[in-house]
């Protein structure tokens, strides 16, 4: 009896979902959020370092449909030009504030914000001195590509200015891809 209470709950709601979906209207809306996570290049600006990976993690929360204020936690690695056991860590707590334009399936976006970024001296996988936090900000922009009312993919590149660690700039141009989801 409880399987079948069960199957008839979960038939209930895929037979519902899309019509509340529906209903909501565009998205993103007034008091919408998202979720996502993006990977790709980080592009230091200092010549001492190499290209590496980057990953972010975020949630947004939308004010006005147009208007939303994100807060990520992003991670770099990258490795000192030359060497394969030296790099220069980053895991950043940021928060931004975006702008997106409603283009139908595509929504193009500008945003600017700041926050904390963590920066670590490494060699070997071990960290060489303090864990130093610099304030930072970033400039950047993309577009997001909606394959539904509620899952989109994006596209981002941004800017991050953080001032230097023990002479080195950890500043530098980030580009990603990912997924978001919307509730």
């Amino acid at each position: 009896m409880k399987a079948i209470c069960a199957g008839l709950f979960v038939l209930a709601f895929v037979v519902t979902a899309p019509g509340v979906a529906t209903a909501q209207g565009r998205v993103p809306h007034t008091e919408s959020t998202a979720v996502g996570l993006d990977a790709g290049a980080f592009l230091p600006s200092a010549d001492a370092l190499d290209n590496a990976a980057t990953f972010d993690l975020f949630y947004e929360y939308y004010f006005m449909p147009r208007t939303s204020l994100r807060i990520a936690f992003g991670f770099a690695d990258p490795e000192f030009t030359g060497s394969d056991t030296r790099s220069l860590r980053q895991q950043a707590l940021r928060m931004d504030v975006n702008y997106n334009w409603e283009g139908g399936a595509w929504h193009p976006f500008v945003g600017a914000g700041f926050g904390a970024y963590f920066v670590q001296l490494r060699n070997n996988g071990e960290t060489v001195g303090d864990t130093e936090t610099k304030p930072g900000f970033n400039l950047g922009g993309g577009v997001e590509y909606f394959l539904n009312n509620n899952f989109a993919l994006k596209g981002e590149g941004r800017w991050n200015q953080i001032p230097k660690v023990r002479g080195i700039s950890p500043s530098g141009f980030a580009f990603t891809a990912g997924v978001k989801t919307y509730f």
